[in-house]
């Protein structure tokens, strides 16, 4: 597919792209901080919207990005002064070591079944034992026809 090969001046000013149609883009700029956006649509809904926000039409005014440029490594180390208070967080130990370990789940378990055995106890029960677990306990014949009927759902439609 040879064809038409554009800058990245005449992409930034909304040229026709190849196989479709054109797409108006405009620069855009914020006129409180000088910010200037290189490329975004300038369509009517989405130019509304920016101006809704406060943002105009244009490349900012040369006083304006010339303060904005001035103003980049101030931006710079207040970003770096967050993520460094961020990483020194307690959350983010918690979750860097989170991520880092596989969860383990034998003491959650081993919680569980001491929490539903003080509730019984509390409530008067008797806890069964392991062995009269396993004594009392049936075995059914995969071949009987209450067996087949109490399979799985994922079973019955193999």
């Amino acid at each position: 597919m040879g064809g038409l090969k554009l800058t990245k001046k005449e992409k930034a000013s909304g040229l026709k792209e190849i196989g479709g149609s054109a797409q108006p883009f405009s620069v855009w700029h914020n006129p409180d901080t000088g910010q200037e956006f290189p490329r975004l649509p300038s369509d009517a809904p989405n130019a509304a919207n920016y101006m809704i926000r406060g943002f105009r039409m244009g490349p900012a005014p040369a006083e304006l990005r010339e303060k904005w440029e001035a103003g980049a490594p101030e931006r710079a180390e207040e970003v770096e002064k967050r993520l460094r208070k961020a990483r020194s967080s307690s959350e983010h130990r918690k979750i860097k070591q989170g991520l880092g370990a596989e969860p383990d789940q034998q003491p959650q378990a081993d919680l569980v079944r001491q929490t539903v055995e003080q509730v019984l106890k509390a409530l008067g029960h008797d806890l069964p034992t392991q062995q009269a677990e396993t004594e009392g306990t049936p075995e059914q014949d995969e071949e009987t026809e209450a067996g087949a009927h109490e399979g799985p759902v994922q079973l019955k439609l193999l």
